[in-house]
């Protein structure tokens, strides 16, 4: 019993963080165009005094593009000049104009017949970018479940606004991949919830409420900071409040080599009873970059010729060995 409690104060804040679901995060970079997706999928079994095991999935598929706008005759004709446009214009046609954007999330995690995460969750969002501005209008629609946080089911359907507040590219000379962005959002949501209690009859919440986000991601040649941090307010009852941010220092010590620092934390004004309002996490990691990881092809045929030539050297020996037996 002792060890089960353990193990459920230990899963207890990622439960609880998947109550706001992170999606600025989860974006695959403002640059790319097109398609563009990332499977995450993991296994996992561990024993101790009992096999745990888990099992986490996260797919998603993100679609940057254009609808097709019919040329008029003058710029058909009119090719040679075309091709004097500056690089910015020619950037501008490039960027995309509407973003779909679909994200799945299934946890869990059990041991001896006791689940210490049980959560599953889909979120889609469209995201239309105003007249080629900073400004973008967003529709999002997401449903989920939490068992061990007595949510049967959770609805959301949402709309508002996302403005680049900066985005400072490298100039000549500086550290090629700088970057320094900032990105806010604010957006208005319906929420139904189901409260499954064990106790009493099922509970129901039908709330609108504000949410408000600001993103950071700054990179620089010694070190990269992301940060992510929510607000979302029941707008008929301001009591009722939750706020939530991820937060991520990484130090390049060397040119593989780096450390990163992560912190999160949620905060819920009015939970569901026996589920905690406050939680953080803290995390340390290491990452070893591969990107400068070559071969030397001439290393590589020397040692595959060498090979070769004792395999030769060994058969000749065992031809030699042979014939003299039979003699």
């Amino acid at each position: 019993m002792k060890s089960r409690l353990i193990l459920y104060f230990i899963f207890l804040p990622f439960f609880i963080f998947t109550q706001v679901v992170n999606i600025e995060n989860r974006r695959l970079g403002d640059g790319s165009y097109g398609f563009s997706g990332a499977l995450d999928l993991s296994f996992s079994a561990q024993k101790q005094k009992d096999v745990l095991m888990s099992l986490n999935f996260k797919p998603m598929i993100q679609y940057k593009f254009n609808w097709r706008e019919k040329k008029n005759s003058s710029e058909t004709s009119n090719s040679k000049d075309s091709l004097q446009k500056d690089a910015s214009q020619v950037k501008n046609e490039k960027e995309y104009k509407h973003l779909l954007l679909l994200i799945n999330d299934l946890t869990y995690t059990a041991a001896k017949g006791v689940k210490y995460s049980d959560f599953g969750m889909s979120h889609l969002r469209y995201s239309y970018r105003i007249a080629h501005s900073v400004w973008e209008w967003e529709s999002y629609s997401q449903i989920q479940y939490n068992k061990l946080l007595l949510q049967k089911v959770r609805y959301i359907l949402g709309t508002g606004l996302r403005v680049g507040i900066f985005d400072i590219k490298p100039k000549e000379g500086q550290y090629i991949n700088r970057q320094i962005r900032m990105f806010a959002g604010s957006s208005v949501f319906y929420e139904y919830e189901e409260i499954n209690y064990s106790d009493r009859p099922m509970g129901f919440e039908n709330a609108f409420r504000w949410s408000s986000y600001i993103s950071t991601y700054l990179n620089f040649k010694q070190f990269e900071l992301t940060s992510t941090t929510y607000f979302q307010p029941n707008l008929m009852r301001f009591k009722d409040v939750r706020y939530s941010g991820e937060y991520s220092v990484l130090f390049r010590v060397s040119n593989p080599f780096s450390i990163r620092f992560s912190y999160s934390h949620f905060f819920d004004s009015m939970p569901p009873e026996t589920v905690t309002r406050d939680t953080w996490s803290v995390r340390v990691g290491f990452v070893y970059k591969l990107d400068n990881f070559k071969i030397d092809e001439e290393r590589y045929k020397e040692m595959i010729r060498k090979l070769q030539e004792e395999e030769k050297i060994h058969e000749q020996q065992k031809a030699d060995e042979f014939e003299i037996i039979r003699e």
